[in-house]
């Protein structure tokens, strides 16, 4: 079995003075705000403030054996001045079957929604769900139900244009996933995909842009995935199937996450929806859902 380094054991609701410090600046405890700069190791573009990047996701990744790219979005601020509280949203990989140890460090995150937006023929390859024996409701939202329509629209790729076809096709989804987010009773709740990399990326910077997260900041959030590239990759090997016999491209396709990609789909999520606020109550998400996503993400009620 796959195993990897555990640098602590379970997510706190809150973190102390010290872990929790940031700068006076919005967003992120470092300034990651410079140009882009190629990164040999990962072969993608990162910022150049690259140690504080790293310093950043360690600060919020929550490492599993077998559940993939989970990170915790709390402690990002505002504009307005108001921080994301710990412990209430989470964004991930779809988990995988749970040793004693590890269905352990995950009852101690406390999740009480898991909002899937996985396929429904990812979800019988891939199982549904391992949080669901620890108490988790599970809630099974497809925000791309057909991958062969959605290929032939936008090819075999990840792009901005699959991200805002998300919005065309996943409508339903996309509705009742921010409905439930707008519920307190959610919290604390899981965001997640396959990988937890473009629909879980699509929905997490939609929600950061509610919350008036700086641009940046959200940008910065989706491309950390890409320092779990190394362990996607032997995590995909390890299980065999599809992966093993892919080609270059599948493979590129499974394990990237361009930062052109999100900076183009919010480009996008303005320029032909109004922003993310302005489609959700274009597809019927209720003004008091908005609201209440704002109210449990700013500090209000959990």
């Amino acid at each position: 079995m796959l195993t990897r380094p555990q640098r602590r054991q379970a997510v706190p609701a809150t973190r102390s003075k010290a872990s929790s410090a940031r700068s006076n600046a919005p967003g992120i405890a470092t300034d990651i705000r410079q140009a882009p700069v190629e990164s040999p190791s990962a072969g993608v573009c990162v910022w150049q403030g690259r140690y504080a990047v790293i310093e950043e996701f360690k600060r919020r990744h929550i490492p599993f054996g077998r559940w993939f790219n989970v990170r915790d979005i709390g402690g990002y601020t505002a504009a307005s001045g108001s921080s994301i509280p710990w412990g209430r949203y989470f964004r991930g990989g779809a988990p995988a079957p749970f040793d004693a140890d590890e269905a352990e460090r995950a009852r101690a995150i406390g999740l009480r929604t898991a909002l899937d937006l996985r396929r429904d023929d990812e979800r019988a390859r891939e199982g549904t769900h391992a949080l669901v024996a620890l108490g988790t409701r599970h809630v099974a939202l497809s925000v791309s139900p057909d991958q062969a329509a959605m290929d032939a629209a936008v090819g075999n790729t990840i792009s901005a244009a699959r991200y805002l076809k998300y919005l065309e096709v996943g409508v339903p989804a996309l509705r009742d996933t921010f409905e439930l987010l707008g519920d307190p009773d959610s919290y604390p709740v899981l965001v997640h995909c396959s990988a937890g990399k473009d629909r879980t990326g699509v929905v997490t910077a939609m929600t950061l842009e509610l919350l008036e997260v700086p641009r940046e900041v959200i940008e910065t959030d989706y491309a950390m995935t890409n320092l779990e590239r190394e362990w996607l990759t032997a995590y995909l090997t390890e299980r065999g199937g599809w992966f093993t016999n892919a080609t270059p491209a599948q493979r590129e396709y499974s394990l990237a996450v361009p930062p052109d990609a999100i900076s183009g789909f919010l480009d996008g999520l303005h320029d032909r929806f109004g922003g993310a606020e302005t489609y959700l109550r274009g597809i019927g998400v209720p003004a008091g859902a908005i609201e209440g996503l704002r109210r449990v993400l700013s500090g209000g009620a959990s």
